[in-house]
C-alpha cells in the first residue's frame, strides 16, 4: 500500500526548495546552508537509494547551524527508517527535542515514532502519537498523518477506523490521480481483509461516504458465496449512496467480474477418484454442488461425475469420455498422477481446472489450470509472514514425512529468496511424544552445547553448580512443519519447556482441525496461516461452512477443506472458460484467488492464532519496504514524505 510515487517525488523535491520559506513562517528560524547538498540528498530518495540519502543528510546536520540541523536530522532519520534500520532511525530520533518544534516538524517527529512503533507491531503505542492537531499542516502532512493513523487502526483489524482515516485522505490530495490511488487503497485493503463487517453495528460517527465503503464490501464478500443476491444488493446500495466515488471507479468491474463469473459453460465433467478416495471425493462433489444450488440461474450446466481413478491410464480414459460425452469444461482430477496424465497431452480437446498441481511449478498445455490445496504454498506464506513481522532469523521443527518435507523445503526457499536466516532445522517422528521430541528440541535451541559449556567449567574449578541451561538468543522464532494438530498439540508446550516460551512459533493450516471439539489451549502462542472458509465465524462463508457441516457430519469433520476446495472449483469454471485467466484477483472461501502464466492458482490466505483456546483472526501484514541484502521485495508502501 502506498501513496502515489509521483506526488511523493515532487512533495520531496519541492520540500527541498521550500525549506527557508518552511522555516520563515515559524518561530524558530532556518536557512538554507546546502541546496545541492539538499537536492543529492532528494535524487538519492528519488533513486530508493535511501541510507545513502540517510548518511548524506547525517553529514548535513553534524555541520549545520542550529537553526537547520534538527531538521536534517529528522530527515536523516526518516530515511533510515524507509531503509529497514530502524533502530538507527531511533537513535536519531532521540535526539530531538520533544518541544519547541514547529508545527510541521514536530508532525513529522511524531508520524516517524508512530511509524516506528508500527515497524515493531506496536500500532497502540502508535496511535498515541498521532494525536496532534493537524490544522496548522501542510496538505500532505495532514494527507501522511492519517495514511499512518489509518495503518495503526487496520494492524488492529479495525475496519470502520481505517476506511474513515483514509476516507478524509482525500481532502488533502492534491490531484484526482492521487485520489483515485487512495481509493484502490481501500477497496484493495478492504477486499484482502476478512476482519467481519456487520454493517448493523458499524461506528454511528462514520462518514457517509465511509459508510459507503464498508457497506459495498459487505455486498462484494458475499457475490462469492451468494451471486444470486449481487445485483439486487448493488442496486440498492447505489441508491443509497448515488454520488459515492466508488459508483464510477468500481462497480461497472464489480458487475461485469459478477457477470464472468455467472456465465457457466452447457456442460461440465468432473473426475474424482470415487472408489479409491470415496471421502475426499464426495467432500469435494459436495461442495461444488452447494456452489451449484447457491449460483442457480436460469439456465445451469449440466454436471456429470466421473470415476478417474489412481492412474494415469484411468484419468486418461476418464477424459476421453467426457469429451465423447460433450463436455465443454473438465474438473479434476484430484490425485498427482491422473493430473500429470492429463498434463502430459500434447492438446487438450477442452479445457481442465486440476484440482493438484504438477511437481516444480510447471505448467501444462493451453486450457490446463491447477488448483488445489497445496501445503508448499502455505509454508512459503509462513516465511513471507515472518519477514513481514521483522523476524529474520528463525529455527524449524520439521515432520520427517513426505508433506513435512515439501513444507520445509518451500519455507526454507522463500525464506532465503527474502534474505531470512535459517540457524537450525531438527525433523521428528510423526505421533511423536513429549520425551522423544525433548532432546531434538534442546539441539535446536543450543541447550545441550550450554549444559556443556556448565560442566566444563564447573570441572575446572571442582565445584558443583546449580545451572539453568540457556537457549541461543540469536533464534526469532520457530516454524513448525507439523502435519497434524495431534503434533503440534504435544510439540508447543515441549517448545516452552525447553525455554522457548519466549518465542513466536509459526505453522500452516495442518495444525488445526475445525470443530474436532478438541481443547486448543496446548496450541496458544501458534499463528498459522489458513482459508477464509475455516476461519471466519460469522457471515455467509460461516452459515454455508455449517450447513454443510449440518447435512454431511460424518464426513465434513475430516475433510471440511475439501468441501471448500469443491466450491471455489465451480466457481472459477466460468472465469476460466470465458477469460481464460484470473486478472483480477478474486476472493474464494479458499483464499484470494490469483493466477500464474503457468495456469497456476495461487492462494493468498488468512492469519490467525491461538489464544486461550480460541483462534483470533490477525491483521494482515505487508513485505517490508526493504529487506535484508539479496532479498526481494514489493514496492515501496510508503505513504507520502517531506524534507526541510
Amino acid at each position: 500500500m502506498q501513496g502515489s510515487p509521483a506526488l511523493q517525488n515532487l512533495l520531496r523535491l519541492a520540500a527541498v526548495s521550500s525549506f527557508v520559506l518552511l522555516a520563515a513562517c515559524h518561530t524558530v528560524p532556518e536557512r538554507q546552508t546546502s541546496t545541492t547538498q539538499a537536492g543529492a540528498a532528494a535524487q538519492l530518495e528519488e533513486a530508493g537509494k535511501y541510507a545513502d540519502a540517510a548518511a548524506l543528510y547525517e553529514k548535513m546536520a553534524a555541520t549545520a547551524p542550529a537553526a537547520e540541523r534538527l531538521g536534517f536530522l529528522v530527515s536523516a532519520a526518516e530515511d533510515w527508517q524507509q531503509a529497514g534500520d530502524t533502530q538507527h532511525s531511533w537513535t536519531l530520533v532521540k535526539q530531538v527535542p520533544a518541544k519547541g518544534l514547529y508545527p510541521a516538524l514536530s508532525a513529522r517527529v511524531e508520524i516517524l515514532k508512530a511509524e516506528l512503533y508500527l515497524a515493531d507491531h506496536q500500532p497502540q503505542l502508535a496511535l498515541q502519537h498521532l494525536k496532534f492537531p493537524l490544522t496548522p499542516l501542510t496538505q500532505d502532512l495532514k494527507a501522511k498523518t492519517v495514511y499512518v493513523r489509518g495503518q495503526a487502526h487496520l494492524a488492529l483489524n479495525d475496519l470502520p477506523a481505517t476506511v474513515q482515516d483514509w476516507t478524509d485522505r482525500d481532502t488533502y490530495l492534491p490531484t484526482g490521480k492521487d485520489v483515485a490511488a487512495n481509493h484502490d487503497l481501500i477497496w484493495k485493503t478492504l477486499t484482502e481483509s476478512h476482519a467481519p463487517i456487520d454493517v448493523s453495528k458499524l461506528p454511528a460517527n462514520l462518514s457517509e461516504t465511509a459508510r459507503g465503503w464498508l457497506e459495498l464490501t459487505a455486498i462484494d464478500r458475499t457475490s462469492w458465496q451468494q451471486p444470486e443476491k449481487f445485483l439486487e444488493q448493488l442496486k440498492a446500495w447505489q441508491a443509497r449512496y448515488p454520488n459515492h466515488p466508488a459508483e464510477q471507479q468500481l462497480v461497472p468491474g464489480l458487475i461485469a467480474k459478477q457477470e464472468a463469473l455467472t456465465s457457466f459453460p452447457a456442460k461440465i465433467a468432473v473426475l474424482l477418484p470415487l472408489t479409491a478416495y470415496p471421502s475426499y471425493s464426495d467432500a469435494v462433489r459436495d461442495g461444488l454442488f452447494a456452489a451449484y444450488y447457491q449460483v442457480g440461474g436460469s439456465n445451469p450446466p449440466g454436471i456429470t461425475l466421473y470415476d478417474s481413478g489412481t492412474t494415469a491410464a484411468s484419468a486418461q480414459a476418464a477424459y476421453q469420455k467426457a469429451v465423447s460425452d460433450g463436455a465443454n469444461m473438465v474438473i479434476g482430477p484430484l490425485t498427482k498422477d491422473p493430473v500429470s496424465a492429463l498434463a502430459g497431452q500434447s492438446s487438450l480437446p477442452i479445457p481442465v481446472l486440476a484440482l493438484n498441481y504438477l511437481d516444480n511449478d510447471r505448467g501444462g498445455p493451453s486450457g490446463f489450470y491447477q488448483f488445489g490445496l497445496l501445503p508448499e504454498g502455505e509454508a512459503a506464506q509462513v516465511a513471507e509472514r515472518t519477514v513481514a513481522e521483522g523476524r529474520t532469523h528463525g529455527v524449524a521443527l520439521v515432520a520427517n514425512d513426505d508433506v513435512g518435507s515439501r513444507m520445509f523445503n518451500a519455507f526454507s526457499a522463500r525464506f532465503s529468496q527474502l534474505g531470512g536466516t535459517l540457524l537450525g532445522m531438527q525433523t521428528y517422528a510423526p505421533n511423536t511424544k513429549p520425551d522423544d521430541v525433548d532432546p531434538i528440541l534442546s539441539q535446536l535451541f543450543g541447550l545441550d552445547g550450554s549444559q556443556e559449556r556448565e560442566q566444563k567449567l564447573a570441572s575446572s574449578i571442582g565445584l558443583h553448580m546449580e545451572y539453568d541451561p540457556r537457549r541461543r538468543q540469536d533464534i526469532q522464532f520457530v516454524f513448525l512443519a507439523a502435519n497434524s494438530s495431534d503434533d503440534a498439540r504435544t510439540v508447543q508446550p515441549q517448545i516452552a519447556y525447553n525455554h522457548g516460551e519466549d518465542l513466536p512459533v509459526y505453522s500452516t493450516s495442518r495444525i488445526y482441525v475445525l470443530g474436532d471439539g478438541v481443547d486448543n489451549t496446548t496450541l496458544n502462542g501458534i499463528s498459522f496461516d489458513d482459508m477464509p472458509w475455516t476461519l471466519e465465524e460469522s457471515g455467509s462463508v460461516a452459515d454455508m461452512r455449517k450447513a454443510l457441516a449440518r447435512y454431511w457430519p460424518n464426513n465434513f469433520a475430516g475433510n471440511s477443506r475439501f468441501y471448500a476446495l469443491g466450491f471455489d472449483a465451480y466457481r472459477l469454471v466460468p472465469l476460466l472458460y470465458n477469460t481464460h485467466t484470473i486478472s483480477t484477483p478474486v476472493q474464494g472461501v479458499t483464499g484470494f484467488l490469483s493466477m500464474d502464466p503457468n495456469g497456476r492458482v495461487h492462494r493468498r490466505l488468512d492469519w490467525a492464532d491461538f489464544e486461550d483456546g480460541s483462534v483470533d483472526l490477525l491483521a494482515p501484514v505487508d513485505l517490508p519496504v526493504t529487506v535484508p541484502a539479496g532479498a526481494t521485495a514489493p514496492a515501496p508502501a510508503a505513504a507520502t514524505t517531506t524534507k526541510p
